[in-house]
């Protein structure tokens, strides 16, 4: 066999392989550019830089899948690519730096996502692995099986969906979306909120924050406790709903608070009573204390 046929079929042969080893590229990406990103095992590190390029660091098992980094200024995709017919045998760990505004797409099974925005959007999309999300958002969105989730975030908009993780979010919201099937709720916001609506099936709620002059707070859940720390200055219409407890109040003067019209049910107004405040647990205990 001649050495150039060798060359050959050496280099078809490696084509067939997964991508494997050390990774170091980029593109020139726009300032706002439609990224997509998935891998479905390791690690996600992804940050919003203010050069109009995406660059990738990291390393990919050859039995991960096959790097790959392609598309337009305007859309990338930047995925691994799994092994035909059968699962990951190995992991990818990425470090990725992307445009200031980018508006992410990210998906993965059972990746850590870990990522840091200044000003861009990101949609994630897992089954089991922890995701952070950090800085300064123009929207935000997760969506995970078994996953915890974190943010850290200034920004008008974010909801987070998962069935058995944890769910903790602090920061400056305008609005927040956060429900869970058997996670906890821990929410701990920095400034006024408009509107909160917090849902869990069989866990705890505990919320820490204040309300916009017109404001809504709605928290609810079926087996587990509720806990609101608010300011005592607070003005709004309470309607506090628990079928094991009346309310364990160390916020409202005591005289404003009374029984409702339903079983269960517990009503007050603060001051001119525009923002509102409805909690309700069948199971759990309703607990109100002083912001401080």
């Amino acid at each position: 066999m001649s050495l150039r046929l060798l060359g050959l079929l050496l280099t078809a042969a490696a084509a067939g392989l997964p991508a494997q080893g050390a990774v170091n590229t980029g593109r020139a990406a726009g300032s706002d550019a439609a990224i997509r990103i998935w891998s479905l095992t390791g690690s996600l590190r992804i940050t919003a830089w203010t050069r109009d390029s995406v660059h990738v660091q990291g390393r990919v098992d050859p039995g991960a899948g096959r790097f790959g980094l392609g598309g337009t200024r305007e859309a990338l995709k930047l995925s691994v690519e799994p092994p035909v017919g059968r699962e990951p045998d190995g992991v990818a760990d990425l470090d990725i730096r992307v445009p200031a505004r980018a508006r992410l797409w990210i998906k993965s099974a059972a990746a850590d996502i870990e990522v840091t925005l200044q000003g861009g959007t990101v949609e994630v999309t897992s089954v089991g692995g922890r995701v952070r999300l950090a800085g300064q958002a123009a929207s935000a969105a997760v969506e995970t099986l078994d996953g915890n989730v974190e943010l850290a975030l200034e920004g008008p908009l974010a909801r987070v969906r998962t069935a058995s993780g944890t769910i903790v979010v602090r920061g400056v919201l305008q609005e927040l979306d956060a429900q869970t099937v058997s996670g906890p709720l821990l929410v701990g916001m920095e400034g006024s909120v408009h509107r909160v609506r917090l849902e869990t099936v069989a866990s705890e709620i505990a919320f820490k924050g204040d309300l916009d002059a017109d404001g809504h707070l709605e928290a609810a859940t079926h087996g587990g406790d509720i806990e609101l720390r608010l300011p005592p200055r607070l003005a709004a219409t309470w309607q506090l709903v628990s079928y094991v407890a009346a309310p364990v109040n160390e916020l409202l003067p005591a005289a404003l608070l009374r029984p409702g019209e339903r079983k269960g049910e517990w009503v007050a107004t603060t001051g001119d009573g525009r923002a509102t405040v409805q909690v309700r647990t069948f199971k759990g205990r309703v607990v109100l204390k002083v912001r401080g």
